[in-house]
């Protein structure tokens, strides 16, 4: 409920303080829906499990046939995917001009989208929610165009906030997340923080941004861990990343989505595109072929110069054999 990092306490909701020699804030996220209305009971999202099982729950019983999904990020398609193989008539609404807006570009956005609309999800683009409606109960989700959709479910799908409410007070510097220095520690002494809860520097940028993902999570915690126990471990940075695999079609998406060189190829029906910054790879993006991901993640992570192997990095093979071997420098 509180925390005092001048007596080193921690205040609970079940009574009196808990002293403490050091601390690990690790208290995640929670739904972060900008809209009026998002606390009406009914309003469902996938951050809670406990919210998750309440909604499958009345799919499995035959409460539904209808389903209205805010937001078309990763979450959010995956949701929608879901939904419709349950038999649910699904329309997901985006505020953008594409899917996946934060991690996808348009070419790779453009192949979510036709097999979403394929699978029968009514995905409409362009469309902004303003507000879920209804007094006791939500009753439907009213666009910024002014008309009201209505279904048997509604599913806010617009991203996560890190839970900070019971800092304020404590010394503990935050802004969207909590900030940290490269071994994770805050701003108050022996107090650590880890997850998704973590404003922690981008491993490519160095720009501190909240990156909740599980391999960040796990990362950060075994930074930690080792740090109390004595043992002195930077934290080499957060990366992004997300995939999704519920489409039929793999989709992989690393790192930035912008550079001053852009090499795009079309493989066995799918899509790889890789973007450079003077001659180093900083973000990619699979579609379909998902075998460059080890070799190109390695390449961002050491920064290789692959000016010289500009070609290799299309070929349809590369990602296996002697193209990695020859992208990472290793072979003649």
């Amino acid at each position: 409920m509180a925390l005092d990092t001048q007596a080193r306490q921690v205040r609970t909701a079940a009574g009196g303080p808990l002293s403490y020699e050091a601390l690990v804030i690790a208290t995640g996220s929670r739904l972060y829906a900008p809209l009026p209305g998002a606390e009406l009971p009914g309003v469902y999202d996938f951050k809670s499990l406990r919210a998750a099982e309440a909604l499958m729950d009345r799919v499995r019983r035959g409460e539904a046939e209808s389903a209205l999904i805010v937001g078309a990020g990763f979450i959010g398609v995956e949701i929608a995917v879901l939904l419709r193989e349950l038999g649910l008539r699904v329309v997901q609404l985006e505020m953008t001009a594409q899917v996946m807006p934060r991690m996808l570009d348009l070419e790779s956005a453009a192949f979510a989208l036709q097999i979403l609309q394929e699978k029968g999800v009514d995905v409409r683009l362009g469309t902004e929610a303003k507000t879920f409606v209804g007094e006791k109960r939500v009753e439907g989700v009213q666009l910024s165009s002014g008309e009201t959709l209505s279904a048997d479910l509604y599913v806010a799908a617009t991203g996560v906030r890190p839970n900070l409410q019971f800092l304020e007070g404590s010394g503990v510097e935050y802004r969207w997340g909590i900030t940290v220095d490269n071994h994770l520690r805050t701003s108050a002494p022996e107090v650590y923080a880890a997850g998704d809860v973590v404003e922690a520097p981008d491993r490519l940028t160095g720009e501190p941004y909240v990156h909740a993902i599980f391999p960040n999570a796990t990362a950060q915690g075994r930074v930690v861990g080792l740090n109390l126990a004595g043992v002195d471990t930077p934290y080499d940075g957060a990366e992004r990343m997300n995939s999704l695999k519920h489409l039929g079609l793999p989709i992989l998406a690393v790192g930035l989505k912008e550079g001053d060189e852009v090499l795009r190829t079309r493989v066995d029906g799918g899509l790889r595109t890789i973007y450079l910054q003077d001659g180093r790879a900083v973000g990619y993006q699979l579609v379909g072929d998902m075998r460059p991901a080890g070799a190109l993640r390695s390449m961002m992570t050491r920064g290789t110069d692959v000016r010289r192997l500009k070609d290799a990095l299309l070929e349809p093979h590369f990602g296996q054999g002697e193209l990695v071997w020859r992208a990472m420098g290793l072979a003649a």
